[in-house]
């Protein structure tokens, strides 16, 4: 017993001592542990309440809740103003918001002190509609009135314990549960940066580009995925990997930010910042790239790309004009829609199913239908392949099946023969160049030792 009490007297003399240490430029040893304690928390809230008066925007809090088996989510941006009565307000957009104001901006006043314990904390005392539900034991992502089996329903903390305060932030961990809460000055008024906040996440995510490549200083490459949901899963590659690190982070109106630091070999990083061309995003010190797989999402996604005619060569304008005609000897009311590259499920001659590279034609049959889906899509083989990151090969498949519809509607024409010819005139090395590096919805196919440039018509973004 007196070796524990021991124990805690040095504990809690050296928490003092550090806070003293890393955040007072006073002199306060003279000063006892506790009374160091009470002067770093009175500057605390003097920061608090100085950023919070008329003229200024109060503060961003990128707030996080320890992970849990349940529960598995991303960080959130809080925001909050502090005066000198012990009253604050706070703010937020959350979709844990109560009494219908999910995903709406919605206010809450309650009060809060600063704490001496074993070190400085923040406590925000009485409920909060913004803050409380995070550590509510009402699991809020289920069935109203759920408690999850340990009653922590999120795993949030409403005591934060000080970890530091430095000149342009105020880091905290919760009391309980150790998840990372950064205090930072808010430059604008808060509905303005939730929607910068919004219109920066829409920029850099979305369903169709959900994986990025980590490239750090020594250029080694790794993944991560599932952004849009505000986390950061790190892993050594995007399909089934062998192990996958998770950590939770928010957006900002330049990037995003993780609850924790993180490395990659040499090179640590925790925040990232679209770069002046809005190609990639970069950790604080530009060692460490997130760049979009763009590449990966225009080479192998299932749907097939539209070639864009307005960027044929005088050759295959053509060759598309001799198919045109092929299809109309076919049957007078077919027409020929369009013609694109990609990936696509075909039946074979035999019956079979092959999920192959190649041209397709996209034709409509009798009656010729307006806007719909086209009937027929006559195929002929090719391959594509990544040959480095954001470069591609178009070259000659070996194979000389010839798909079902291809075989008993166009036989007797020279369409197949055609597609042939124009097959040939995209095949060569190509650098890719999308209109948009994250949101991509053209791709230019930029041949590598010079010629025509193949423009692609991208499928739609989701959001």
């Amino acid at each position: 017993m007196i070796y524990k009490t021991i124990s805690r007297t040095l504990l809690i003399a050296l928490a003092a001592t550090t806070v003293s240490c890393t955040f007072e430029q006073e002199d306060f040893f003279e000063d006892s542990a506790s009374l160091r304690v009470t002067h770093t928390n009175e500057k605390i809230q003097q920061r608090l309440v100085e950023q919070s008066v008329e003229g200024q925007y109060g503060w961003v809090i990128q707030y996080f809740v320890a992970g849990t088996d349940e529960w598995n989510g991303p960080g959130f941006n809080l925001f909050g103003k502090f005066y000198d009565s012990g009253r604050v307000t706070l703010a937020s957009n959350h979709q844990y918001l109560r009494n219908g104001n999910a995903n709406k901006y919605t206010e809450a006043n309650s009060t809060y002190e600063m704490l001496a314990e074993e070190g400085p904390v923040l406590s925000f005392n009485t409920w909060n509609d913004v803050l409380t539900v995070f550590e509510d034991p009402v699991d809020p992502t289920s069935a109203p009135s759920r408690l999850i089996n340990d009653g922590e329903g999120m795993n949030g903390d409403h005591n934060l314990v000080l970890k530091a305060l430095n000149d342009e932030d105020i880091i905290f961990r919760g009391e309980r549960h150790s998840a990372q809460t950064r205090f930072v000055p808010c430059d604008r008024p808060w509905q303005d940066y939730i929607a910068d906040t919004e219109t920066m996440k829409k920029s850099i995510t979305c369903g169709n580009v959900n994986s990025y490549y980590v490239v750090n200083e020594a250029a080694d490459t790794l993944y991560f995925v599932d952004l849009r949901n505000g986390r950061f899963n790190f892993c050594e590659r995007v399909n089934d990997p062998l192990s996958v690190k998770s950590l939770a982070c928010v957006f900002t109106p330049q990037g995003f930010r993780l609850e924790r630091e993180n490395s990659f070999g040499d090179n640590t990083f925790q925040e990232f910042t679209i770069d002046a061309e809005k190609s990639k995003l970069l950790s604080e010190d530009g060692n460490t790239q997130v760049i979009p797989c763009w590449d990966n999402y225009i080479l192998e996604c299932s749907s097939n790309w539209g070639l864009d005619p307005d960027a044929f060569t005088a050759e295959q304008k053509e060759l598309y004009a001799k198919m045109e005609a092929e299809v109309l000897k076919a049957n007078s009311e077919f027409g020929l829609d369009s013609l694109a590259i990609g990936i696509k499920t075909e039946t074979l001659s035999d019956g079979s199913q092959k999920k192959c590279p190649g041209l397709v034609a996209y034709v409509h049959g009798a009656p010729r239908g307006m806007g719909g889906r086209p009937t027929y899509t006559p195929y002929v083989y090719m391959y594509f392949g990544k040959t480095g990151f954001g470069q591609m090969q178009i070259s000659a498949a070996s194979e000389t099946n010839i798909t079902t519809d291809m075989e008993s509607l166009f036989g007797t024409t020279e369409l197949k023969s055609l597609c042939d010819q124009f097959a040939k005139t995209l095949y060569g090395s190509y650098a890719i160049k999308p209109n948009d590096y994250f949101r991509p919805t053209v791709a230019e196919l930029v041949p590598a030792g010079g010629g025509n440039t193949i423009r692609l018509r991208l499928k739609k973004i989701t959001d």
